[in-house]
């Protein structure tokens, strides 16, 4: 099993095509895996958004700016970064014991969902719409392939993808070529556009945060 820290010291060396396995997984999609996993992701040149929520102050800025950037429209239900779902009562919702979990109801935090850039939804992409932008790394949608089935947004792991009822299109974070809106106006750098060589220290910090990763 490769290790983070022999993965990201490859920095943007990271061939495309190059396959790792094992915590990686748990990285780019927040879910589970362990050495008997037959999981894999592809790791693209490029870099990862990378949140620090310790210094989080739920303005939802980020939401704002992404929306306006990519539909013209600040309404934050626009974003491909999530605040709201995580703002009142974290990640997992309301629980018996809120009040020391995530969220301005419970222990203060609020923990941005940004999209990973994994494989699920290109995989599970019936149209073949969503491909790998080879100069950032980032998984983006065609949309004149797109039919707005919302099979991809149902399968992401992270659950940043969303179909917009106004043109029957699913949108995601597409890195905005590499210069994120979103990172450009959070006024605390909760959110940053890291290159695989300067990552390693923000995934690790992110794990042991928020407890994603075993």
């Amino acid at each position: 099993m490769i290790t983070r820290r022999g993965m990201l010291k490859g920095g943007m060396g990271v061939a495309v095509g190059t396959v790792y396995s094992g915590t990686l997984i748990s990285f780019l999609t927040g879910c589970g895996s362990d050495s008997n996993s037959q999981e894999i992701v592809e790791v693209m040149p490029g870099g990862l958004m990378v949140v620090n929520p310790t210094v989080c102050v739920s303005c939802r800025r980020c939401e704002i700016a992404c929306g306006w950037n990519h539909e013209g429209d600040s309404s934050p239900t626009l974003a491909r970064v999530k605040v709201e779902r995580n703002m009142n009562y974290g990640p997992h919702g309301v629980q018996f014991d809120y009040e020391i979990q995530r969220g301005e109801c419970g222990d203060k935090t609020v923990v941005p969902s940004t999209c990973r850039h994994c494989e699920v939804c290109t995989e599970v992409c019936p149209q073949q719409a969503i491909s790998t932008n080879e100069q950032t790394g980032a998984k983006v949608i065609d949309e004149e392939r797109c039919v707005g089935c919302g099979y991809c947004a149902d399968k992401c792991p992270q659950q940043v993808i969303k179909v917009v009822r106004s043109k029957m299109k699913a949108v995601k974070c597409d890195l905005c070529n590499g210069k994120p809106a979103c990172a450009q106006v959070c006024p605390t750098g909760a959110i940053k556009f890291y290159n695989w060589e300067e990552a390693e220290a923000a995934l690790e910090q992110y794990e042991k945060y928020t407890g994603l990763v075993s």
